[in-house]
């Protein structure tokens, strides 16, 4: 009687998380080709009311799970982050997505703990003006602005240029 009523609880949790949150699953795990159209994995994708997908789970071709991504949206329905998971749950790195008033890009946020970050600043229109990389201490190692459709590595900023474009 015990593991009945403990499955039943398991299975009104799993319910739980996944109705309350706006999930709902898409059906049958999806085969993913490639170019020669073998199998070399699969997906399941889950979406909210809006249509929006807000996790994707991937399993490699043996539908092994592997990893899975959680997608989180604006008031205004835009992409604000997105987080890589491993299978066990573990987080790997995340990118945030800002916007300006016009709702153009306005910076988006690569994170990882092993790697460190990367801040990408868009100006008005929503193209890329400049990157800046740091390292895992946060300290800033590379710093490109954006010219010709290419990234070109500039001498990084001082301390008070860095101090002065926060503060405008």
């Amino acid at each position: 009687m015990r593991k009945i009523a403990l499955l039943l609880c398991v299975f009104a949790l799993c319910s739980l998380l996944f109705t309350g949150c706006g999930k709902k699953a898409d059906g049958e795990l999806v085969p993913v080709k490639d170019d020669n159209g073998a199998v070399t994995g699969y997906e399941r994708k889950y979406h909210n009311d809006n249509g929006d997908v807000t996790r994707w789970d991937v399993y490699d071709a043996n539908q092994q799970y592997d990893h899975y991504v959680l997608y989180e949206y604006d008031s205004n329905d835009r992409l604000a982050k997105e987080t890589y998971y491993q299978a066990d749950g573990i987080g790997v790195y995340y990118y945030a997505y800002s916007y300006n008033s016009s709702g153009k890009p306005a910076e988006v946020d690569y994170v990882s703990a092993k790697e460190g970050s990367t801040r990408t600043l868009y100006d008005e229109d929503g193209q890329k003006k400049e990157r800046m990389t740091y390292d895992r201490n946060d300290q800033m190692t590379k710093y490109e602005v954006y010219q010709n459709d290419t990234w070109v590595e500039s001498a990084l900023p001082t301390e008070a240029e860095t101090t002065a474009a926060t503060e405008a």
